[in-house]
């Protein structure tokens, strides 16, 4: 009786030492994702498109069948996503900020399921060191920062890799597995190779056998997919149709494999996985178009002037060594979920690195996401002496990327972007403008969406030849009193800006001439 009640103790201990490790893991993550996020709020090209997309369903609801299209597939995914983010721009009418806190819940969110999926599938250690580090690393926080389709692929994948766990346990863990095939479908493409996987361990474990199953599954997808098959019914099936134009595409824009050049971006990702150095701007720190490798050859001259972080190497090779001794201890061990985790992290490497679309970071988010384990099953390995220090260590990393958190610069975020408008809408006041933007890095910046929510709106944009579409009624064709050219200001522009009066804020520059 008194070994029972003495147990009892220790498992109602034990119980309140991971609640409170969890409240401190969810303060660390909200704290860290929701510092001065009103002012570094990166919001560029992407989010301007789904936004305008959205507001299409604000002003007048109406059904659509489809979302924004997925790179240069000519492929495009589900509405679900646009109506979700709809639903949010109705509530803060049309102001974004709102969804760079939705964005922010779903990382902290996928802290918490690291933490459990590391826990009970490999052991608290991992589950600990894994979820502090997804919480606390720059190069996570900035990303979950953002309120963009890819922003679900790490929560995505994670679930993945958990419900091919769970189907051991019971057959209709293979509903989940289903249900994220689908939410790939709505969101983005990147987990999708992933999807290989489930299917290997399905026809390998005889589950095609149970009707049941199969058609429950079935049914469960289409609970997503079922909109992308009414727009192919009536576009000639344009979407199922896509793997048999994948090279015609590609040629149309260029794109290749190059396996070389994807592969020295891992390495850059994965030295950069540490660490990112403080005061920089969070803008420069992801952007692609802040990173020559991203981009075309003859912009490599974008390197000189961004802030973007460059890896060190010794970080590079602890990236490497580790992910080295992971493989070596998982194939050693064969325990399902250490093999499990090599599947997925090699599949999602050799993906990207075969994939002929752009070389960008996100595209590694399902790659970064997994890597988290890594850390803490080589520290769980280790004689428990020794342990200590590599407690301390991470512990260090952890302070290092708090601070460079911290003192994230904003020149090229939402706070620069707001007080420039402001300035602009002292000068130009109820008189019709237009817009163009200058720059490299920072030259699609949503400009036209912001001032249409923070000032008024412009009369003709620039951007108006990629989303003109969606608000042909407000576009105006005749003469406008003022000319508003927004600039990136540490890169100078080949055009005469004589007559033209300068304001700046931040990193950007905006030139207004008077036309009448």
């Amino acid at each position: 009786m008194i070994n029972l009640l003495q147990n009892k103790k220790l498992v109602l201990l034990w119980k309140k030492k991971i609640l409170i490790f969890l409240i401190v893991l969810i303060c660390f993550a909200v704290f860290l994702r929701f510092h001065n996020l009103s002012n570094i709020y990166i919001f560029n090209f992407d989010e301007e498109y789904q936004a305008s997309y959205a507001m299409t369903l604000v002003k007048d609801f109406h059904p659509i069948w489809i979302g924004v299209s997925a790179g240069f597939l000519d492929f495009y995914m589900g509405p679900y996503f646009t109506y979700f983010t709809a639903f949010w721009l109705w509530f803060s009418q049309g102001d974004p900020l709102l969804t760079a806190y939705v964005a922010g819940v779903v990382g902290v969110s996928t802290s918490v399921v690291v933490f459990f999926t590391g826990w009970k599938f490999f052991n608290l250690t991992t589950g600990i060191i894994g979820s502090l580090l997804y919480a606390g690393l720059p190069l996570v926080v900035f990303y979950d920062q953002k309120f963009w389709n890819p922003m679900f692929v790490q929560l995505i994948v994670l679930l993945m890799f958990v419900s091919l766990m769970l189907t051991k346990k019971s057959v209709w863990w293979w509903l989940l597995y289903a249900a994220l095939i689908g939410v790939i479908f709505e969101t983005d493409l990147l987990p999708i190779p992933l999807a290989l996987i489930g299917i290997w361990f399905f026809i390998k474990g005889k589950y095609f056998l149970n009707k049941k199953l199969v058609l429950s599954c079935v049914l469960v997808f289409l609970l997503f997919y079922w909109p992308l098959l009414v727009f192919d019914y009536f576009h000639n099936f344009s979407n199922l149709t896509v793997l048999g134009r994948y090279s015609e595409q590609a040629e149309k824009v260029g794109a290749k494999i190059d396996p070389q050049k994807k592969i020295l971006s891992v390495f850059d990702t994965m030295g950069r996985f540490w660490y990112l150095e403080p005061g920089n701007s969070n803008a420069d720190e992801i952007s692609t178009a802040c990173y020559s490798v991203s981009t075309k050859p003859e912009l490599s001259f974008i390197d000189k002037y961004s802030q973007r972080t460059s890896p060190r190497l010794g970080l590079i090779a602890l990236s490497v060594g580790l992910f080295l001794s992971f493989l070596f201890i998982s194939f050693k061990k064969k325990q399902e979920a250490y093999l499990l985790l090599s599947c997925f992290i090699l599949i999602s490497l050799g993906s990207y690195i075969f994939y002929s679309g752009g070389t960008f970071e996100y595209y590694l988010h399902g790659f970064v996401t997994l890597f988290v384990f890594i850390p803490g099953i080589i520290i769980s390995q280790i004689h428990k002496k020794y342990k200590p220090f590599f407690y301390a260590l991470i512990g260090f990393v952890l302070i290092l990327g708090t601070y460079t958190v911290l003192h994230t610069s904003d020149s090229f975020s939402l706070g620069a972007k707001k007080r420039l408008i402001a300035k602009v809408m002292n000068v130009v006041s109820n008189e019709k403008f237009s817009i163009e933007g200058i720059g490299v890095c920072h030259n699609w910046e949503g400009w036209r969406y912001l001032f249409k929510v923070y000032g008024k709106t412009p009369s003709r944009s620039y951007t108006d030849q990629n989303f003109g579409w969606l608000y042909l009624g407000e576009i105006y064709e005749g003469e406008v009193s003022y000319e508003v050219i927004l600039a990136e200001s540490r890169i100078s522009s080949n055009i005469d800006i004589s007559g033209y009066d300068r304001i700046n804020e931040g990193g950007y520059s905006a030139f207004i001439k008077k036309i009448k």
